[in-house]
């Protein structure tokens, strides 16, 4: 009985925590990413949507979350564009995403972390989709995003 009510109270608890654990608000401007350079020189062409995906190449999930992304970015194609924001040294970085880089997808490289601060994450794999203005439509675990979830936020 106790372990069944702690875990219901855990249950409760989650969301509340990780809503507050980032400094966005849905429907609110969210700081634009202003990257220290940008991986190969690239970056993305504009869109009517952007994602902006925040890696740790040592977390195995946000590597997970790359796939997914490519994926999504080849059946939306110009509709939307992917940035994904590393901390982590171009050289940690590159072996990593390369198989997923597409003239949609391109890495920030924000080695003091700024773009992390400004947006305050703080648990990998975060993800925020913005519209043409820059404002957040949706936001969380990257691996939970999908076709129909960026349809229905336009």
């Amino acid at each position: 009985m106790k372990k069944t009510l702690l875990l219901f109270i855990l249950a409760l608890a989650t969301p509340l925590a990780s809503a507050v654990a980032q400094n966005i608000a849905l429907g609110e401007r969210v700081p634009e990413v202003k990257p220290q350079a940008w991986l190969g020189g690239k970056e993305p062409p504009q869109a009517a949507m952007t994602y902006v995906e925040f890696f740790v190449g040592a977390n195995p999930a946000c590597v997970a979350s790359l796939e997914r992304l490519y994926e999504i970015s080849n059946k939306l194609g110009t509709k939307l564009r992917i940035i994904v924001v590393t901390r982590d040294k171009e050289e940690q970085t590159t072996p990593l995403v390369a198989p997923y880089l597409s003239p949609q997808i391109a890495v920030a490289l924000d080695p003091q972390g700024r773009t992390f601060n400004a947006y305050g994450v703080r648990y990998v794999p975060f993800g925020v989709l913005t519209d043409a203005r820059n404002r957040a439509l949706w936001m969380g675990n990257s691996r939970q995003l999908t076709e129909e979830v960026i349809e229905k936020s336009k």
